[in-house]
């Protein structure tokens, strides 16, 4: 995790730097990725290096994100056998994280589409958008 908050740092500097992002909202985007860190109590190497490799895995088979006014959902047409228990450790170690942040998984019948919804306010989805690199995404 501690390398998604470094890498959510990195993009708000290189928008800074670039002239896209003004000094208000680099001033408002430093204080919820400072808000966010301080929140998270992922602090096992082991733990971290994990949640990293499941951000890595899960956004690879991402088949469609949809952004909504509070909330983003994220939709895998097609999940494979590990897809389910790898939501469900990534929701375990998301709540240690962002204790602020609410799921809803879907899972459709005859293997049809999973989606994980998540977030519940404005200021949830913004955190969730920059956290896990949402708002980069195609």
């Amino acid at each position: 995790m501690k390398t998604v908050l470094f890498n959510a740092l990195l993009w708000l500097i290189s928008h800074c730097a670039a002239g896209q992002t003004s000094t208000q909202a680099m001033t408002h985007k430093a204080k919820m990725t400072k808000k966010i860190a301080l929140a998270c109590q992922l602090t096992a190497p082991e733990q971290i290096k994990r949640m990293n490799e499941l951000h890595q895995t899960l956004f690879k088979k991402i088949n469609r994100l949809t952004e909504y006014k509070h909330s983003y959902e994220i939709v895998f047409q097609q999940p494979d056998d590990k897809l389910l228990a790898e939501l469900i450790e990534f929701i375990e170690f998301e709540r240690v994280c962002c204790p602020w942040l609410k799921f809803q998984l879907t899972i459709r019948p005859n293997k049809g589409p999973v989606s994980l919804k998540m977030g519940d306010s404005v200021e949830t989805k913004e955190m969730t958008g920059l956290v896990m690199g949402l708002t980069n995404r195609p």
